[in-house]
């Protein structure tokens, strides 16, 4: 059984590890290493699990997901959702995926770019509210999906008991 947490500093390495395994095949797939989830710096990761949202998914103590969220004026961008590849199917980028927008409730709107490569990534994300806005070829073999999800924006208790009374 797995469990997800915050992420701290010290699980950065591990963090980046992962996110490098996890996305070989896209690399492989795309025809070139030289995508940002393998091109990353160790530094960056830092960074964001610091001042950003980053979760992890463990399972006995080893990190098996990950996934981070860059907040820029309610907007999330969602960025480097991963799964282990021999973890992948039990449900575990969807857990992490669903902990990150719950853990951001001031966000109105949650934005990612995925890789059309991975026939899965798109349905992926379209089962959980996103749809695709737009379509951009970047390569002979690589088309990226812009994908987003509006949410609706989050209300104090205060604000919804003003509205309860108010009806």
């Amino acid at each position: 059984m797995y469990t997800i947490s915050q992420a701290v500093p010290e699980d950065a390495s591990a963090m980046l590890d992962l996110q490098r395994r996890a996305f070989a095949e896209e690399g492989r797939r795309s025809g070139s290493m030289d995508i940002r989830p393998l091109t990353e710096l160790l530094d960056t990761v830092i960074e964001h699990v610091q001042k950003q949202t980053a979760l992890i998914a463990r399972d006995n103590g080893t990190i098996i997901g990950v996934i981070r969220g860059i907040v820029e004026a309610r907007v999330c961008t969602v960025r480097a959702l991963a799964v282990d590849p021999a973890n992948q199917g039990r449900g575990i980028g969807s857990a992490l995926l669903n902990a990150l927008e719950r853990s951001l409730p001031d966000v109105a709107q949650f934005d990612l770019t995925t890789n059309t490569v991975m026939e899965g990534n798109v349905p992926f994300y379209e089962r959980h509210g996103y749809r695709v806005t737009e379509l951009t070829r970047h390569s002979e073999l690589v088309t990226l999906a812009q994908m987003t999800k509006a949410v609706a924006p989050h209300r104090s208790a205060h604000e919804s008991a003003i509205a309860r009374d108010c009806k």
